[in-house]
This record gives C-alpha cells, structure tokens and sequence, in this order.
C-alpha cells in the first residue's frame, strides 16, 4: 500500500507539470492566433481597397509590416498586444507580425538537458530508485537525504529545475522591425520603449495623404 506522502507528492509534481506544460502551449497558441489574425486582418483590409478599385486601376503598393520578436517566456506577450493596438490606431493599413525571438541553440540544448534529468531524478526518487547503486558509485547525502524526505526534494527539484529552464530559455528580448529595418532593439537599449517613445518612431515613417504608403524618411 503506497504511503500518502508519496501519492501527495506524485500528484503534486504531476499537476504542476501539467499546468507548465498547458501553459507553454497556451502561449504559443495565443502568439499564433495573434499574428494569424493580423495577417488576416490586412489581408482583408487590402481586399476590400483592391476590389472597390476599378480594373484599370487595381496596381497598388502594399502597405509596410511591422515585426514583433519578443520572448514569451518574459511575458512580454501583453506588451505586444499593446503595441500592435498603437499600431492599429495610428497606421491601420500597416500590418502587424508577432513571433517568438529565437533562442540560442546551447542555452535551448542545456535547458532540455535539464529537463530531461528533472524527469529522471523525480522517477527515481518517486519510486525510491538509486541509480548510484547500479553504477557502483558512493550514494551522496543529498540523494539519500532526498529519499527519506520525497515530497520535499521533488518540490526543492522541481522549482529549481523551473529556474534553471526559465533562465536559459529566456532571451529578454523585444525586437521591433519595419519592413525588416531596425526600429528598436531591447537586447541593444536594455529597456523597452514607451508608448510615446513607439510613436514617435512610428512617425519616421512619413505617410502619404491616402494613409496607403509609408516610406522611410531621408535623414
């Protein structure tokens, strides 16, 4: 019969695994949902404009796209709701992307790296598991400090394995383009622009009287 430290604790870590789990998915679904919806947003918006245009006249310039690379990890998803919806007010025929910043391939291999010794470390001391013995290696005192006391260690392993993961994976990172032009750089400033500050630089961007065209102003 199992011990109810130990189905407490097995439960315990299995719910908070799969509330990490539902959460990363849920992040990457809404960054989907987002940048589909603008896309279709511009797609339809440039639609309508091209099929109330006569057929003689139906050349026209599309509009810029303005690019977020954010880390989701930051929870910088909100600020990039904010800003798409500056974008909208001001420029509404400027289409809006929004994608996770890309990780670095060492930070991202350590991080799974960690994970996976997470998993195996919480099996083993879940089933009372120890893997020194089978390699004829002394059993240190925290591992058998670990195994008198699961639910604490799994706990301790869990967060602490969360940390490392978060640390690695997250990049800082808000970069935002025009038409890939650099138009600010977190990684470079260290800060995040304010909504004025966003504006301003949008401003750069000189458009036309139609509101159709938005071309780089020459310094």
């Amino acid at each position: 019969m199992f011990d109810r430290k130990l189905l407490l604790s097995v439960s315990t870590v299995l719910l908070l695994t799969c509330y990490d789990l539902s959460r990363s998915y849920v992040n990457q679904t809404k960054t989907k949902t987002a940048t589909t919806s603008s896309n279709n947003d511009f797609s339809e918006t440039q639609s309508d404009d091209i099929s109330s245009i006569p057929p003689p006249k139906m050349k026209m310039q599309l509009g810029p796209i303005i690019k977020f690379r954010y880390c989701q990890s930051c929870g910088y998803q909100n600020l990039f709701k904010q800003f798409s919806e500056l974008v909208r007010q001001h420029y509404p025929n400027m289409a809006v992307v929004g994608e996770n910043y890309p990780q670095q391939p060492l930070k991202s291999f350590l991080a799974r790296v960690i994970s996976i010794i997470k998993m195996a470390l919480l099996i083993c001391l879940l089933f009372s598991q120890n893997p020194f013995t089978l390699l004829n290696i002394p059993t240190p005192r925290v591992y058998s400090w670990a195994l008198q006391n699961k639910m604490y260690a799994c706990l301790m392993i869990f967060f602490l394995s969360n940390s490392l993961e978060s640390y690695l994976i997250s990049t800082g990172a808000f970069e935002i383009t025009i038409d890939d032009v650099p138009l600010w750089s977190k990684i470079e400033t260290g800060r995040i622009p304010s909504s004025n500050e966003f504006i301003q630089m949008l401003q750069t961007f000189n458009p036309n009287k139609d509101g159709n065209d938005f071309t780089r102003l020459n310094s």
